[in-house]
């Protein structure tokens, strides 16, 4: 069975590779990717988690940056 994996290829720059690099580096090159496969999403929108007004870049995103740099949120504990 052949696996198409097209999408993938033409996609594989919105993938980071964070290994030897800060949090902070990581997270701006995975933000940089989401930005970019999804240019044409972008909306002021409120945080679900501290209900500030922040600029989504897509319809998925819905946590601003400042609480995704929370410790809280990167262990899982507000999933």
């Amino acid at each position: 069975m052949a696996m198409d994996v097209s999408s993938l290829k033409e996609n594989a720059g919105a993938f980071a590779d964070c290994h030897g690099t800060s949090d902070e580096t990581c997270m701006d090159a995975h933000d940089e990717g989401e930005r970019q496969a999804r240019h044409g999403e972008q909306k002021t929108r409120n945080c679900l988690i501290c209900k500030t007004e922040f600029p989504s870049g897509w319809a998925g995103e819905r946590i601003c940056r400042r609480c995704k740099s929370t410790s809280a949120w990167r262990s899982g504990a507000l999933g």
